[in-house]
């Protein structure tokens, strides 16, 4: 062994110093335990925020494509079980009760879409027959005449000086679920929420 080497260690052991190899490894160590919490904090929050977007983005594209299937059939009595299975295609079938808390199907003010007392709220019951409680389903035994904004009463008649014509609104209450829950604020409650003009009824007022 080299002489410094040796006089070194000896020095080392006399001051009740460790030889430095150990102590890197030992400092390395420490780094590592203050380090690694933070990385794998850091790698759970990616993963949460990017389910929590994708979720976010596939309830509003599918409260969109609910809201341009209102739009089409206008005033038919069948229009809001129409929007409501609009959105279950939306969401790839796969509604869940324990995500989808409601669905509001209303008529927003023209100027500003903000949404009126004219709205109708749905629940998702896979139990029943109709799906959606109350049912707005005209062929399903079960169903009830939405008693706050009926669609053949909705304005799906364009007038000669280009109004009339409902701002009609498909908003959707959920609830996220997070996957590790280590991550504060991401398990919570969202709303997604589409507008769309009524388009003009030229064709009459089939169901």
């Amino acid at each position: 062994m080299n002489a410094h080497l040796l006089r070194r260690r000896r020095r080392d052991l006399a001051t009740g110093l460790r030889p430095r190899g150990s102590r890197e490894r030992g400092a390395a160590l420490v780094e590592m335990a203050v380090v690694l919490p933070l990385l794998i904090l850091l790698v759970f929050g990616m993963v949460e925020f990017g389910l929590l977007f994708r979720e976010k983005m596939t309830v509003a594209s599918a409260a969109t494509s609910a809201a341009r299937t209102g739009a089409t059939m206008g005033n038919r009595e069948a229009a809001d079980i129409r929007i409501l299975q609009a959105l279950e295609a939306g969401l790839y079938d796969q509604v869940d009760a324990s995500v989808i808390i409601s669905v509001d199907i209303f008529r927003a003010v023209t100027a500003t879409g903000v949404k009126t007392g004219d709205a109708n709220t749905y629940v998702y019951d896979p139990t029943t027959t109709c799906i959606w409680v109350p049912c707005p389903d005209p062929l399903d035994p079960g169903y009830v005449v939405p008693s706050l904004w009926n669609p053949v009463d909705r304005d799906a008649t364009l007038d000669p000086g280009g109004g009339g014509l409902d701002v009609l609104g498909v908003e959707i209450l959920y609830f996220h679920t997070a996957v590790t829950g280590l991550i504060p604020g991401v398990e919570r409650e969202l709303t997604e929420r589409a507008l769309v003009r009524l388009e003009p009824n030229v064709f009459g007022t089939a169901p």
